[in-house]
């Protein structure tokens, strides 16, 4: 078995794990954490008046305010969305729930402190569209609140932050030298548009590094990848038409570079299994109970449980 870059498997809450409860909201983040995972995973947006509030969509879908975009709305407006429905029809064993308001980053952190979770990390998504930059804060803005706001919570050294934008992460590292970074990698971000190279690339030639992705993002100092886990995205081993992304020999050169490996959104207990015995560092999960019923079999050691008090 290929040797993990770090001793205790990292279970990632995907969205606070979206399977179990309303993505992106305080009741998914706090249940999470009464479960017991290593690292809660979010997404954040910039909303008019330079708030960071949790969510993944940048459009409004319900409610007054549907069809407008998180960067036209204060967040006072914000405040008032109920996003408890949100993708409800892809979870329809996850319970039923209402008047779970979107959250803003400031709450996520207040909440870790309230539970004393001292042992989770956050890994946080920022949702800069590289494709359509127009909708939403400039990457700059992005990284200053946000790394503003983990520096000010002293999360620096529990915290990373992802995006499948290589600019927005190559403006952490500007802004912080020590901020972990983890690049978001599927294959369709690299390709062009037309003539232009990918706009998700910025300025990065990967021609310049054998046009090797992860030799590249080991280059510019970033510190993890979260490759896709395989296609088709919604199935696993258990498909015959199931190709994997993550392979061996990819987790291999990954950890010979340094670079950790955390799939993302693993939600079945045999792929699960299947990328842990690979290796992968970690993995985003939907299901985090089921993540941790998979290392329990293998008797890996599970994350702490911060109930409410």
């Amino acid at each position: 078995m290929t040797t993990r870059l770090i001793e205790h498997f990292d279970v990632q809450a995907h969205r606070g794990g979206s399977g179990l409860t309303s993505e992106n909201t305080l009741a998914a983040f706090g249940a999470a954490l009464a479960l017991g995972v290593s690292t809660l995973e979010c997404d954040v947006h910039v909303s008019s008046d330079d708030v960071l509030v949790v969510s993944h969509d940048r459009e409004i879908v319900s409610g007054p305010h549907t069809g407008q975009l998180i960067h036209q709305l204060t967040h006072d407006e914000l405040h008032t969305v109920d996003v408890a429905g949100l993708r409800a029809s892809d979870f329809p064993d996850r319970p039923v729930a209402t008047g779970l308001l979107m959250p803003t980053f400031a709450d996520v952190l207040a909440l870790l402190d309230e539970r004393a979770a001292v042992e989770v990390g956050l890994n946080v998504e920022i949702k800069y569209d590289a494709s359509a930059p127009e909708a939403g804060a400039p990457r700059d803005v992005f990284v200053e609140l946000l790394v503003g706001a983990l520096r000010e919570a002293g999360l620096m050294e529990r915290a990373s932050i992802q995006s499948f934008d290589w600019g927005a992460l190559k403006t952490v590292r500007q802004a912080d030298p020590e901020m972990r970074l983890n690049l978001l990698f599927n294959p369709k971000y690299l390709k062009g548009v037309g003539t232009e190279p990918s706009p998700w690339l910025d300025d990065v030639r990967l021609a310049d590094f054998g046009d090797d992705p992860l030799t590249t993002a080991a280059e510019l100092g970033f510190n993890a990848v979260s490759p896709i886990h395989g296609s088709p995205y919604a199935s696993g081993i258990g498909d015959p038409a199931y190709r994997p992304l993550v392979t061996r020999e990819l987790v291999d050169h990954a950890h010979d570079l340094g670079l950790r490996v955390v799939p993302y959104v693993v939600d079945d207990a045999a792929t699960m299994g299947h990328f842990v015995d690979l290796g992968v560092d970690g993995l985003i999960t939907d299901y985090p109970d089921r993540l941790r019923d998979v290392l329990a079999e293998r008797g890996e050691a599970l994350p702490t449980a911060y109930p409410p008090g």
